[in-house]
């Protein structure tokens, strides 16, 4: 997350523009968990599907393309850091595998039997 606010950050320092405070602020030395990881993960992957959204929407919005390309990198990244939380939801049985087309192929062998 860093590296993105970084990105755009050296945007705003090109034009002197102010930029926005980050959350590392708020982070506290606690070692209690509040929520448990399959809630943590739930989130994650929400705020995923809305960032990768929000990148499309900026994306389709901005008129300039070195900054259009860099959300288009960002929305590469998402999806593959989005696609393996959902793997990893899967192996703790905590999401069901999303469902998918029929293989076509297996289907002709077991009629085939």
């Amino acid at each position: 997350m860093q590296i993105n606010i970084a990105r755009f950050c050296s945007y705003l320092k090109k034009f002197d523009t102010p930029q926005p405070m980050t959350w590392d602020s708020e982070v506290t030395d606690s070692t209690t968990y509040v929520y448990s990881d399959r809630k943590m993960m739930f989130y994650t992957s929400a705020l995923n599907g809305l960032s990768i959204a929000y990148y499309g929407a900026a994306m389709a919005a901005s008129p300039r393309r070195d900054i259009g390309l860099t959300y288009s990198r960002l929305v590469s990244e998402l999806v593959k850091y989005a696609d393996a939380g959902t793997r990893l939801m899967i192996e703790n049985g905590w999401m069901e595998e999303p469902p998918r087309s029929v293989d076509r192929d297996e289907l002709s062998k077991k009629n085939k039997k």
